[in-house]
């Protein structure tokens, strides 16, 4: 994984070294790691498998970085709260529905047109498919108890 790879590049140098702020690791955390690590998130679909395996990742990078270790028993929800972090399902969340509201636009710009078109003819056959965006944006916006009307997804 590309962002692992550039954590672990700035492992000597940055996060083992006692003399620099913890706030100024985390920034650069967030630039470094984070940009890497989510790239592109807006658009995928995920499971919550996925956004498990994310945060777990993530929680592991700062638990590093503030040098908290298992045996100090921090749960957490105040690693993230020391740090001014949000969880990464948060976080995915905002830059989803964030990248929704750019896909509100004119009737005749293709985002718009894949967006909200149907099939013509058709139908999604029985079982277990595999969720589409739209699938897991319509769950989200049901959780946050927006009205799926006034977006028109």
């Amino acid at each position: 994984m590309k962002a692992s790879s550039s954590f672990g590049r700035l492992s000597k140098r940055l996060w083992n070294d006692h003399g620099i702020w913890l706030d100024a690791k985390v920034a650069v955390y967030k630039a470094a790691v984070l940009s890497v690590l989510l790239f592109g998130c807006e658009s995928w679909t995920l499971y919550h498998r996925h956004i498990r395996t994310i945060d777990q990742f993530h929680m592991r990078c700062l638990r590093q970085i503030a040098h908290i270790k298992c045996q100090d028993k921090i749960p957490n929800t105040e690693v993230l709260q020391r740090r001014q972090i949000t969880d990464m399902e948060a976080f995915l969340l905002t830059a989803q529905l964030r990248w929704t509201g750019h896909v509100r636009m004119d009737n005749s710009h293709l985002p718009r047109m894949i967006f909200y078109d149907q099939l013509q003819q058709g139908e999604r056959s029985c079982g277990g498919q595999r969720k589409r965006y739209k699938d897991v944006l319509k769950a989200n916006l049901t959780m946050l108890y927006i009205n799926r009307l006034t977006l028109r997804v």
